[in-house]
Formats: C-alpha cells, sequence, structure tokens
C-alpha cells in the first residue's frame, strides 16, 4: 500500500514538474509579455522563436524537454514495470499540456514527450527527430513536421520495440493526442494558411 502511496505522489510530483510554463516564464521576464497574447498565442518554445528569438527557443525547448527526460528517467530506475515510466510520462505530458498555472491550458506536449521518449524509447525518437528534420528542412513547418514526426515515433516504436505492448500503446496514444493537439494546425496546413518557422530576432 506504501508503495502505492508513494507512486501516486510520483505521478503527481511528475505532473507538477511538466506543468512548470517555461514559455511563459521565459517570455515573461525577458520580454515582459504574455505569451499568450502576441505571436500564436500557444505557449511553447515555437512561440517563443517568434518572440524572442532563436535562444528563448533552444532554452525553452531544452527546458520542457528535462520536463518530460528527468522524471521519466528517475522512474525507470526507481519503478520495476514499464507501464510505470509511461504513466509517469503521461502525466508529465498532461502538465505541460494542461498547465494548472496556466488555467490548465499549454503547450502542445512536443518537446516535453520527446524529453520523456528519450528516457524510454531512444531509438524511436532518434528516427522521429530525423522525419521531423527532413520534413522541416523541406516545409519549414514546425507543426507539420510534428505531426508526421509523431507518426514516425508510433511506426519506429513497433520496429524496435515489437516485443514491448505497453511501448507501443503509449506511443500510439501519444501520436494521436499530439495529432488532436495539432488539429487547427492542420486545418491551416489544409487551407494554405498555416505559418512557416521563423524567429524575430536572430
Amino acid at each position: 500500500m506504501e508503495n502505492i502511496y508513494f507512486f501516486l505522489m510520483y505521478l503527481f510530483g511528475a505532473f507538477v514538474l511538466g506543468s512548470i510554463p517555461f514559455a511563459y516564464i521565459y517570455v515573461r521576464l525577458i520580454n515582459g509579455v504574455d505569451i499568450r497574447k502576441v505571436g500564436s498565442g500557444n505557449p511553447g518554445a515555437t512561440n517563443v522563436a517568434r518572440i524572442s528569438g532563436k535562444l528563448g527557443f533552444i532554452t525553452v525547448l531544452l527546458l520542457d524537454m528535462l520536463k518530460g527526460f528527468m522524471p521519466v528517467f528517475a522512474s525507470v530506475m526507481i519503478f520495476d514495470e514499464t507501464w510505470h515510466s509511461l504513466l509517469v510520462a503521461i502525466a508529465a505530458i498532461l502538465g505541460h499540456t494542461y498547465s494548472p498555472f496556466l488555467k490548465f491550458k499549454g503547450g502542445k506536449g512536443v518537446a516535453t514527450a520527446a524529453g520523456a521518449s528519450l528516457a524510454i524509447i531512444p531509438k524511436s525518437l532518434l528516427m522521429a527527430l530525423l522525419v521531423f528534420s527532413i520534413i522541416f528542412a523541406i516545409w519549414r513547418m514546425v507543426s507539420l513536421s510534428s505531426v508526421i514526426g509523431a507518426v514516425a515515433l508510433f511506426i519506429s516504436t513497433i520496429v524496435f520495440y515489437r516485443d514491448e505492448p505497453w511501448l507501443i500503446l503509449f506511443t500510439l496514444l501519444l501520436s494521436v493526442f499530439i495529432i488532436y493537439k495539432h488539429k487547427d494546425n492542420i486545418l491551416r496546413i489544409f487551407k494554405g494558411t498555416e505559418n512557416k518557422f521563423k524567429s524575430d530576432k536572430s
């Protein structure tokens, strides 16, 4: 019973860590504005790039990835079963996308999901990042690259971790979730109105 309580507290801690809105904090401190009211309005690293430039983008991207990586990596060593770490990953990702510090709104979860994936399915993540990079180099759309990268993560997990059904289920759900979070972007892509990536500052 004590182990259950400890795991539940760990899940809560992963959620709270994931919910820290680094994009909001960075833009508020550096630019003095509410990131939700400028650019795309999304409190994520891509919108930080539009407002604060490449340094802001890289800083927030790494911090958001760490929110996913740290609790999941530690959970692999603390808990016995794979599904424990997957639930921790889900908690961190949901914390980012539904942050209580931002009235249960947040980013789209790509960076935090990437950090969590690095801790448990590094081979799949590397393939997804390769696909992401290729798509981004061609079309310069973070949203399109993220959606296709998420699908690549799922397919890569089937290939590299075919004997781990929990991992396959996790990446399936994660891919669907990321596609859902990008539904407005997908509509704009089909309409030809989706913005291409660029930062306002070098």
